[in-house]
């Protein structure tokens, strides 16, 4: 990721609207999104087959990284891995429009994102009135680690590494690890990010 000039939101929006490269936009800076690598496409795929088929028959929607997120309360826009909306969606603002009021946001971490989605990104989503869980998904630890807001706006941390199922009570939804991470083993070496050892 790479932060280029200060921006208003209404530059923001125009220039992200013609861009054939995504940008996140915080602070009056946008930070460039750029392309995965295989075990972060394989295991963003893994989890988007598990929850949308969790979701079927309820009132909740999952949308993949080309949905842009709008956290009003500090003007995050940002395209999380995967979003879940439950109940009506509700968008805002020019093409390609923002979801302003997400359930649940899940993020495959990779060297070069994890300080911003474990901090940066989780600090804004933090305040996200909508918010009931933040979800990160660690490919290399084989590790999912989840956030759930509790009483009176408290924070709750879990995380489960390895095998078994991840129970995620604020979505009423379970993750077979094992599931999410087995086309891991099928990539090889190939699993292994170039910047994971810089």
């Amino acid at each position: 990721m790479t932060a280029a000039l200060k921006l208003t939101i209404d530059d923001y929006l125009a220039a992200e609207a013609d861009s054939p490269v995504k940008h996140e936009f915080a602070g009056g800076e946008t930070i460039a999104m750029s392309g995965a690598e295989p075990a972060h496409n394989v295991v963003r795929e893994a989890l988007s087959i598990e929850i949308g088929i969790a979701l079927r028959g309820r009132p909740c929607l999952s949308f993949s990284a080309d949905q842009r997120v709008h956290l009003a309360e500090t003007n995050l826009f940002c395209y999380p891995d995967l979003v879940v909306v439950c109940g009506p969606p509700e968008f805002v603002g020019p093409r390609p429009r923002s979801l302003t009021n997400p359930t649940a946001l899940v993020e495959v971490l990779s060297p070069s994102t994890e300080i911003w989605d474990r901090n940066g990104k989780f600090a804004h989503a933090q305040r996200c009135a909508s918010l009931r869980v933040y979800v990160l998904v660690d490919p290399l630890s084989r590790r999912i680690e989840w956030f759930t807001r509790g009483e009176a706006g408290r924070w709750e941390y879990q995380s489960m590494a390895g095998e078994g199922l991840c129970r995620i009570d604020a979505l009423d939804l379970t993750l077979d690890l094992a599931t999410v991470f087995s086309g891991l083993d099928r990539l090889g070496d190939s699993a292994v990010w170039a910047d994971a050892a810089e």
